[in-house]
C-alpha cells in the first residue's frame, strides 16, 4: 500500500512540475523522459537476464565506438 501511495505522489509531483515548465514541449519531453526511465526500470525488474544482456551490449557498443574515434 505504501508503494502505491508513493507512486501516486511521484506522478502527481511530476505532472505539477511538467505544467510549471516554460513551454508545453518542455513539459511533454519531461513526462516522456520519466515514462522511458520508468519503462526501463520495469524491464530490469521483470526480465533481469534479458535487461542485463541488453545493458552489456549497449556498453560494449559504446566502448567500441569510443575506440574508433
Amino acid at each position: 500500500m505504501f508503494i502505491n501511495i508513493l507512486a501516486i505522489t511521484f506522478v502527481l509531483f511530476a505532472f505539477i512540475a511538467a505544467f510549471k515548465m516554460d513551454s508545453f514541449l518542455q513539459g511533454f519531453l519531461f513526462i516522456l523522459a520519466l515514462l522511458i526511465v520508468s519503462g526501463v526500470l520495469f524491464l530490469f525488474i521483470s526480465f533481469p537476464g534479458l535487461s542485463g544482456l541488453s545493458v552489456a551490449l549497449m556498453l560494449g557498443a559504446f566502448i567500441f565506438r569510443q575506440n574508433k574515434k
